[in-house]
Formats: C-alpha cells, structure tokens, sequence
C-alpha cells in the first residue's frame, strides 16, 4: 500500500514536471539583455541584415505580421545602445530624445510601477493624435564610462505601443518584462 502511494507521488511529479514548457528566453550577448518572453508576447526576428540592437514583440497575435510595421501593431520593444551622444548620455536627456522621437510631449499620468529592479528609470505616457499610446520606460547599464564615471555605457529604451482599449492587458506583458529583465549592473 505505501509502495503504491509513492509510486502515485512520483508519477504525479513527474507529470507536472513534464507537463510544464519552460519559458522561451530573449538573450542580447552584446547588451547584456537576459529575459522569459511574457504570455502574450510572440518575437519578431531580427533580420539577418539588420544589427539587433533588441527584441520587438507583436501583442494580441499569434505570428508575425505580414506587413511590418509596427506603428500600426501592438508591439513591445526594447532598444539598446551605446551611450556616446551628449544628447542621451545622462537618463533624463535620454527621456528626452525619447519622448521627442516617439512624440511631441509626454501627456497624462504614466501607470504606476514602471521599474527595473535596482536600475534608476524614468517612465513617460503618449498620447497621439490617431488613438495609439506609448509608454516608454528608460535606463542605463553597464560599465561606467571612462571619460565621466557618472555615466553607465549603454542606453536601454522599453516601449510599449497601445491602444486605450488595450492598455490594461498589453501592460501585464510589459511589466513581466520590467520585472524580469536582467541588464549589465552599472560597476
């Protein structure tokens, strides 16, 4: 009888571990970018000819999209760099450009929490004309620079691309991914 209960036991165990897919992961080597993709979030891959500066993610949608672009899909993407413009090289200039090349200004409240563990963020919300919104959360990682030992090496810009419709179910994703990401420290 208790041969039998353990034989149970170790079945179960053994089911639950098989019946469990382990999480697809995004690596970036070069930025140092680790992370499980999120339910929901389906990668589009980098074109050979294109250098990977960081994943896109299509929202709401099992495959890829046909047409490619991705103002006009949900998406979430990440876009490293490395910090050598005086433009961008503190965070808030880099807000800055951000917020001037997806927008004109950042309007209304940002969703609250939108952080990466231990890495100084900010965070703004657009609102476009056409209905589409933006939330973009900036950090800096990596090796301090030589020349200003205030100032990680790389830039990292998360953006989600929403509607208003969708802004509550896209932002579980995008928060698995703040809460998840692993970037270089800044050392």
């Amino acid at each position: 009888m208790r041969l039998q209960s353990t034989l149970r036991l170790i079945l179960a165990v053994t089911l639950v571990g098989v019946a469990a897919p382990k999480p697809e992961i995004y690596r970036n080597e070069e930025f140092g970018i680790e992370f499980p993709v999120p339910n929901g979030a389906h990668l589009i891959p980098c074109p050979d000819d294109v250098h990977d500066h960081g994943p896109v993610f299509t929202l709401g949608s099992t495959q890829a999209p046909v047409v490619l672009d991705l103002e006009q899909i949900r998406t979430i993407s990440i876009f490293a760099c490395f910090n050598c413009c005086d433009e961008t090289r503190k965070l808030h200039d880099l807000m800055v450009c951000d917020v001037s090349v997806f927008g004109k200004k950042a309007t209304r409240s940002i969703p609250l929490g939108l952080t990466i563990t231990s890495l100084p963020c900010e965070a703004a919300r657009i609102d476009h004309a056409d209905g589409w919104i933006d939330v973009i959360v900036d950090t800096q990682a990596g090796k301090l620079d030589h020349l200003d030992p205030e100032v990680p090496s790389i830039n990292y810009t998360l953006r989600l691309h929403t509607t208003a419709a969708n802004l509550a179910g896209d932002l579980r994703p995008f928060r698995a991914i703040l809460e998840n990401i692993h970037l270089p420290p800044v050392k």
